[in-house]
């Protein structure tokens, strides 16, 4: 299956994008950064790779208006570990997984701008007075699949916490509970808004330089107005109409409003 033209050139400016960014990561954050990032610009330019996704019954389709991509073990180091517990811990780094698939047709208007999408977050602290030398935490924020049919309410953008995300039979949860619920709302997120995020939570001193840098701070605004926009414009739109075209249910956004 062939890419039209026009949404192959669309790839190759997020391409750039994605890599302008990288590259400023590694002069500011160093370790290599950049190189995982490239990944996703590697396959964002390859004209032999669409990304697949699921209908609303759950089956598999492929369409070249789709784009997207698939990185695993991008690593963060943590910086901002002044409360960090167990009080042994001597360090601790994150490591993000993303995939995400849009459609080109639907970038930048007041709708849903991913058909996919799963941001896991690992985080691991190493304790070398502990067992196994290590504590693990973790989180995601995941789209919720109109496919998966289920008895809790599920905003369809939503952050959740993860105590065990080895998923270790033999965990042990001490004196914590873990469970399913709450999904907590929260905003979609690309790699670049995801990757701010989280360096804004763990490198604070990074995140200054960041967004002090006119071309980083240009891009992040970008991709604010392309995926944010339509989440706030749609959400705030239930209390009062501002004339713009909606495609996007509030209530699928956020399913407390009434």
């Amino acid at each position: 299956m062939s890419i039209p033209k026009n949404v192959m050139h669309f790839r190759k400016q997020r391409a750039q994008e994605i890599r302008r960014f990288a590259d400023k990561l590694e002069s500011y954050i160093g370790n290599g950064i950049s190189v995982s990032l490239y990944k996703a610009v590697n396959q964002l330019n390859d004209e032999n790779y669409i990304p697949p996704y699921r209908d609303e019954k759950g089956y598999e389709k492929i369409d070249s208006n789709f784009w997207g991509y698939s990185i695993e073990n991008i690593e963060l180091g943590i910086t901002a570990d002044r409360h960090l517990k167990p009080r042994e811990l001597i360090s601790a780094k994150a490591s993000l997984s993303i995939s995400i698939v849009s459609n080109y047709t639907d970038w930048e208007k007041i709708k849903d701008p991913f058909y996919e999408l799963s941001f896991n977050v690992t985080i691991k602290g190493i304790n070398p007075k502990s067992n196994d030398g290590a504590h693990y935490f973790g989180f995601h924020i995941d789209r919720h699949h109109e496919s998966q049919a289920s008895e809790e309410i599920h905003p369809v953008y939503h952050l959740q916490y993860n105590l065990n995300p080895r998923k270790d039979e033999n965990f042990d949860y001490g004196g914590t509970l873990n469970m399913d619920s709450p999904r907590f709302l929260h905003y979609p997120v690309d790699l670049i808004l995801g990757l701010t995020f989280l360096i804004g939570n763990f490198q604070p001193e990074n995140y200054q330089k960041l967004i002090e840098d006119r071309e980083v701070k240009k891009i992040i605004k970008e991709y604010q107005n392309s995926i944010w926009k339509p989440y706030y414009t749609v959400m705030a739109n239930h209390w009062g109409g501002n004339g713009m075209a909606m495609e996007w249910d509030q209530n699928v956004i956020c399913p407390y409003l009434l």
